[in-house]
């Protein structure tokens, strides 16, 4: 097929979709015309499907009959749709009433995450047909969006940390090549987060009406049941933690939790040491100052003691970790109080996930999973070797930016059969839209060369990156691991390129003159490998008729012999 000629002067459709929010526009634009849920309301009285952010919200706040909606996603945990009929209808919704174009009329360019393995060759298809089938775009393009990410900032090699809602993810590129088997993720995300801050500020709900219960009952000396309190932040139905998790929980994690720039526990150990030779000194200069003064007269030492315990007091409330920070929850219109320790525990779950429930293993903690990623991604290619650019800046002379899906240990023959035999798209159709052949040149890098490579192109993204204190802590984690490496982050400051960075990327690689990150396909050519599917399934079936036909002939010819013996 012929790729489109001056990419950068056609306007194509951008979509990136994640498991929380999907974004989309036009390329021509700096800024999104889109940003929904990846969720929709369905409506079981009418039968319909409801998208768009603030649709959604009207329904969830003016909530009259619990039973009559419920929530469902689109997408499955790795970012792969899995409800077909739902992301058909999201489609409309994005096309007619958000964008208000004719499908026909552009290119679309759509994003996935990256993946440790290939994509199914039944999800592909299943892409291929809405697009081509369903709404008739003339050409399409799958890329990865950590490649997009990498690419766009014009480096070809980083190491991609994506921190959504479903987990975190790690994307080691060397060379624009995703190093597939080294690709590691972990559950604990934004979503993760929204359920231990639920349980934390339940906890002290129920803390605080116990208290309250307790203090009541001594009053009156009557037994009252105690331990819960009338907020529940533990919603039943699917509309109201869908509510919650959109509003003031997004809220409660932007402006009270905060990383440590060092694991939690020994920033308490420092704290704590820190107090404790305090304590000391002023009770040595307590010491020295009753041995100088008048110990005769006993208002002085009662006034001394008592300025000597409130000292005390003042400097174990000066520990940071013991601040108070108060939070309105508006839903119930209930003020509470955390200790600055309890917020930093809470974003240090992403890190230490065992600190939230011993059966969450601490390896798969953020820190841990980027350590096993660029320790992967070193043993893959120093022994497998990937393709070696001869310039480091993107686009350049002699550059390879490599396949935009390609996996170091694919397997070309595996849906091969399969798919023809069914009269689908053919197999190659779908190997090369997931993969592109490498240069012939392989060059083997060593260790210590994809070590630097990755280490001083960190580059964080996603929601749940914005988190106060998480570009340090990363970098402590990484210096931690690997101490005898440079190291350099890029983690854009502003909040919204932050959030929309995929979907960003993806619009500039659409805008370069010479884009190669991937195959464009167009629809005669998807209708080509289609009727080529068709015609070797008649095959197949007459090659089947034949040889049932012939096996029954040998079944008769044995029944015959049979009879004549």
């Amino acid at each position: 097929m012929e790729v489109i000629e001056d990419n950068n002067s056609k306007k194509c459709i951008v979509i990136q979709q994640g498991t929380n929010t999907t974004i989309a526009g036009f390329n021509n634009s700096d800024l999104p015309q889109c940003v929904i849920p990846s969720t929709y309301i369905y409506d079981k009285q009418e039968d319909k499907m409801i998208f768009g952010l603030y649709d959604m919200l009207d329904i969830a706040t003016s909530l009259e009959d619990a039973d009559r909606y419920e929530v469902f996603t689109i997408l499955d945990k790795n970012g792969i749709p899995y409800n077909w009929e739902a992301l058909e209808q999201q489609w409309n919704y994005l096309f007619n009433d958000v964008l208000r174009c004719s499908p026909e009329e552009y290119p679309l360019v759509i994003t996935i995450p990256s993946m440790k393995k290939e994509i199914d060759g039944e999800v592909l298809e299943k892409y291929f047909s809405l697009v081509f089938e369903r709404f008739k775009f003339p050409v399409f393009q799958i890329i990865l969006e950590p490649l997009a990410i990498t690419l766009s900032l014009g480096k070809s090699s980083g190491l991609v940390i994506d921190m959504g809602s479903s987990g975190c993810r790690v994307t080691p590129i060397i060379d624009g090549t995703v190093i597939k088997n080294a690709v590691l993720s972990s559950k604990y995300g934004g979503a993760f987060l929204d359920y231990q801050i639920i349980e934390t500020l339940q906890k002290k709900l129920d803390e605080e009406a116990t208290a309250v219960v307790k203090g009541s009952a001594d009053d009156d000396n009557n037994n009252v049941n105690i331990g819960t309190s009338q907020i529940d932040l533990r919603k039943n139905t699917s509309i109201e933690a869908w509510l919650q998790s959109n509003t003031w929980i997004k809220e409660f994690k932007s402006t009270m939790l905060q990383v440590t720039d060092k694991p939690l526990q020994d920033v308490e150990k420092h704290h704590k040491e820190q107090t404790e030779m305090y304590i000391r000194q002023h009770e040595e200069i307590q010491r020295y100052n009753s041995t100088v003064k008048d110990s005769s007269n006993a208002n002085a030492i009662e006034a001394a003691a008592a300025a000597n315990k409130t000292a005390i007091e003042s400097i174990y409330n000066n520990n940071p970790l013991n601040q108070k920070k108060n939070y309105l929850i508006k839903p119930s219109h209930k003020t509470i109080s955390l200790e600055a320790r309890e917020c930093y525990k809470l974003a240090e779950y992403l890190f230490q996930p065992n600190l939230a429930s011993e059966t969450f293993p601490l390896e798969d903690g953020l820190g841990g999973i980027i350590g096993k990623s660029i320790k992967k991604a070193a043993a893959t290619v120093s022994s497998i070797g990937t393709t070696v650019s001869t310039t480091d800046t993107m686009g350049g002379k002699g550059h390879n930016m490599g396949p935009s899906l390609v996996s170091l240990h694919k397997n070309n023959n595996t849906t091969g059969k399969k798919d023809s035999n069914n009269g689908r798209v053919s197999a190659s159709f779908i190997t090369q839209s997931t993969s592109s052949s490498l240069a012939s040149t392989i060059n083997a890098l060593k260790p210590e060369q994809v070590y630097a490579k990755l280490l001083t192109n960190v580059i964080i993204t996603g929601s749940s990156s914005l988190l106060e204190g998480m570009e340090q802590r990363i970098l402590k984690e990484l210096s931690i691991r690997f101490p005898q490496y440079k190291l350099t982050t890029f983690a854009n400051q502003n909040i919204m390129d932050r959030k929309f960075q995929s979907w960003l990327g993806t619009v500039t690689m659409s805008n370069l003159p010479s884009w190669e990150l991937g195959k464009w396909y167009s629809k005669e050519e998807y209708e080509i490998e289609l009727e080529k599917g068709k015609k070797a399934q008649k095959q197949n079936e007459k090659e089947n008729d034949a040889a049932a036909n012939a096996a029954d002939a040998d079944n008769m010819d044995i029944d015959k012999e049979g009879e004549i013996q």
